[in-house]
């Protein structure tokens, strides 16, 4: 009898700690890629798609579609990194890229900037963003050194984090087996 109420829960511990274990992240099951729709910011209701993969040797890729609708503004090119998974569970990805200028009809280099953004991780095949803070650093200056911060909270804040994050999830990029005819 012992050994029959023993081993029901040590069944049920690891079938919950299963359960809690899916909403945490873990190098093995985040790893992927993910894709989320999201609007430009300005009211206007224009879509783009974020692109984001997390490799399994800890690499990051991160790019949106909008980059190229500023193009005039200073469209900005793929961004590189790394990610890992923090002690509560979320997923940290830090990235850098290069943001360009229209200069009299040339377009050059302006600055470089650091992406950092924190998602929770909802279920194996969704990340949702709490935190991204963007760090515009000059050219002269180390990438990984200080800069100029902005960003978003969950609630927003105040000083250069006063919007929460813009809604929408990443979502798991998986086979389409119905594509194929």
């Amino acid at each position: 009898m012992f050994k029959s109420i023993f081993a029901v829960s040590v069944t049920l511990l690891i079938l919950s700690s299963t359960v809690l274990a899916s909403t945490r992240c873990n190098p093995f099951t985040v790893t992927g890629s993910y894709v989320r729709q999201s609007t430009d910011g300005y009211g206007t209701g224009t879509l783009y798609i974020d692109q984001l993969r997390l490799d399994v040797d800890g690499g990051a890729y991160w790019f949106s579609s909008a980059s190229f609708d500023y193009f005039l503004q200073g469209p900005f090119i793929p961004t590189i990194g790394s990610w890992t998974c923090l002690a509560d569970g979320t997923v940290l990805v830090t990235a850098i890229g290069s943001q360009y200028a229209s200069n009299a009809g040339d377009i050059n280099v302006s600055s470089n900037f650091r992406s950092t953004l924190k998602l929770s991780v909802v279920d194996n095949n969704t990340l949702e963003l709490t935190y991204s803070i963007i760090t515009t650093i000059p050219l002269s200056n180390n990438p990984l050194g200080s800069g100029t911060a902005a960003g978003c909270t969950p609630s927003g804040g105040t000083g250069a984090f006063v919007s929460p994050c813009a809604p929408g999830p990443y979502k798991r990029i998986l086979p389409q087996v119905n594509d194929i005819p």
